[in-house]
């Protein structure tokens, strides 16, 4: 016996045992089953039920409000929005509503899986081209700010043709893995996979042609490990990590390749405290790794075992850099700056590693202090191997120059300004 609701009571082998709730779990199909629509099912589901959805295309825009799984049939079950508004504002992400959402998510223990999120209905037509796709959804995955949210999981989802945040939490905690992100690149401030006063991990996913690939703002700990991300103007890049508490983040095994012209493969910007930046492979981005100021003093990134190769890379302006660390933070002023760089490859740039920091002004006595301590690299094959602008503290001692005479020797990379190199490496660590 089973009710319509709650939870029934039934006998088996003499023993009274409680029934799973009603919508414990949910069936949804395209077509010919009871239930067609994912919202439907969402709102019939009992909190913590499962929601399969099978194969074929929805048209809907979903609010996720208590704790469900969506599952899906990978890339069969295809997500697109019923309303075209990506452009509905320029200073927030949900525009106070207005926003096109594909699933808006307030709720916790939410799950995500094996589904397409297909911003581009064919159906639609919003005028708001982006490479070459008819963009009608603003954001893929959100989180509702106003509810809130923790424990979120998207996990083998591909979301596609978004213009402004593919995969995007605001505070709470998440874990977002396996999952595929292309062309989010609506304005400057798109962002694939981003994360915003949170923490959690992205792990194994795959990101092409974003103008920001993955990123955390104000992370309170987040790890970025082994993602794949090509053709985006940035790559990985933490901002402000730890000014509202938590720990360091950790960029690690990454691979950043095929930057679009003057791209950033992997940088953090003025942290708290001090990131790690081990392991990752950065090709083809005019700028390998950088770091931008600090928000207190003697914190900042270690730069570990990462392979930097500036080949293929385009700038409309200047020149290629392999690590870049600067007291400068893009318009925010300027702050101390500490960097550690070791067992790293910086080659094939113009320049393998700068360091600047911000000169005095009349209004402005102080430019920050840039210390840079890198030790057991190999800084070779670039046009210039290291420069230390005015007042920086460069230490490269012990490092690999690409040949046994030592930097400006030879066929040696240059070691100029204050930058101090001596002793050298005279083999390739």
């Amino acid at each position: 016996m089973r009710r319509a609701l709650g939870t029934a009571l039934v006998v088996a082998a003499g023993v009274l045992v409680a029934a799973a709730p009603a919508w414990a779990t949910r069936t949804v199909c395209s077509s010919g089953c009871s239930t067609t629509s994912i919202q439907q099912a969402i709102d019939a589901a009992a909190p913590g039920a499962t929601i399969t959805i099978g194969p074929g295309s929805y048209y809907e825009n979903l609010t996720i409000d208590k704790p469900v799984s969506l599952v899906g049939y990978g890339n069969l079950t295809v997500l697109y929005p019923s309303v075209s508004n990506p452009d509905a504002c320029e200073t927030s992400s949900l525009c106070g509503g207005d926003s096109s959402n594909m699933i808006l998510v307030g709720a916790d223990n939410v799950s995500i899986s094996k589904m397409r999120l297909e911003g581009d209905n064919p159906n639609l037509t919003s005028g708001t081209v982006v490479n070459g796709a008819d963009i009608d959804a603003r954001n893929g995955i959100i989180t509702d700010q106003e509810r809130g949210y923790e424990n979120l999981t998207v996990t083998r989802v591909k979301v596609t043709d978004v213009f402004l945040r593919g995969i995007y939490p605001y505070e709470g905690t998440f874990q977002f893995t396996h999952d595929t992100v292309e062309n989010v690149a609506g304005n400057f401030a798109s962002v694939a996979m981003f994360a915003s006063h949170a923490s959690g991990v992205m792990s194994e996913n795959k990101v092409s042609r974003a103008n920001d690939a993955i990123s955390a703002n104000w992370s309170k700990g987040t790890q970025f490990i082994a993602n794949t991300i090509t053709k985006s103007e940035s790559g990985v890049h933490t901002d402000n990590n730890g000014g509202i508490g938590g720990v360091a983040d950790v960029i690690k095994n990454n691979k950043v390749k095929e930057c679009t012209t003057d791209g950033y493969g992997i940088w953090v910007f003025v942290p708290y405290l001090s990131p790690s930046v081990e392991g990752n492979r950065v090709s083809g981005c005019a700028v390998g790794l950088a770091a931008f100021g600090g928000a207190v003093s003697g914190e900042g990134p270690t730069f570990a075992n990462d392979k930097v190769n500036g080949t293929g890379a385009t700038v409309s302006t200047g020149e290629t850099v392999g690590a870049y660390i600067t007291t400068d933070q893009l318009g925010f002023e300027f702050g101390d700056v500490t960097a550690t760089i070791t067992g790293s490859s910086l080659q094939h740039f113009g320049t393998g590693l700068h360091v600047t920091q911000t000169e005095p002004t009349a209004g402005q006595p102080e430019g920050g202090q840039a210390t840079v301590t890198a030790s057991n690299d190999t800084i070779a094959h670039n046009a210039a191997g290291a420069f230390g602008g005015p007042g920086t503290v460069v230490n490269a001692q012990n490092s690999w120059w690409g040949c046994t005479q030592g930097p400006n020797m030879g066929t040696c990379n240059s070691a100029t300004g204050t930058v101090a190199y001596t002793p050298w490496l005279t083999a390739r660590p």
